[in-house]
């Protein structure tokens, strides 16, 4: 059976449509956590996590008194994980000693254990750690 031209380019342009729109947006559930996190008792002005619209995410280190340093990379969700790659020539010193940066891992998965419209909680080394997304 023949199909006419119209509907051969419909049926083979679709799948890549398909495709394409889900490779470059954000999920549903991504969209709904993009924002700006703090952890209040280790900083109320700077946040620790920043997950943009267009996928990049800024990661602050801050150890009052010592150092507090930022780091950019791009992000997503993955199952039940926060993704983030890291580029660790991206570094910024906010303040304090540039000796004290430790390792940046290039990649981490963070399991998520919980989100609602204005708190990310994620599992680090055992740890549940509370993010309180702030709408600024």
């Amino acid at each position: 059976m023949k199909f006419p031209a119209g509907r051969r380019l419909l049926a083979s342009v679709l799948p890549l449509l398909a495709l394409l729109s889900a490779c470059g947006g954000l999920s549903d559930r991504e969209e709904k956590m993009v924002g700006k996190y703090y952890i209040p008792a280790l900083s109320d002005t700077r946040p620790l996590m920043e997950l943009n619209a267009d996928r990049t995410s800024v990661l602050r280190a801050i150890r009052p008194g010592d150092i507090s340093y930022s780091v950019s990379g791009v992000w997503k969700v993955e199952g039940d994980s926060l993704i983030i790659e890291s580029d660790s020539t991206s570094i910024t010193i906010e303040e304090g000693d540039p000796g004290l940066v430790g390792h940046i891992a290039c990649r981490v998965a963070y399991p998520i254990t919980g989100f609602n419209e204005s708190t990310l909680s994620i599992q680090r080394q055992g740890i549940t750690y509370d993010y309180h997304r702030r709408m600024d």
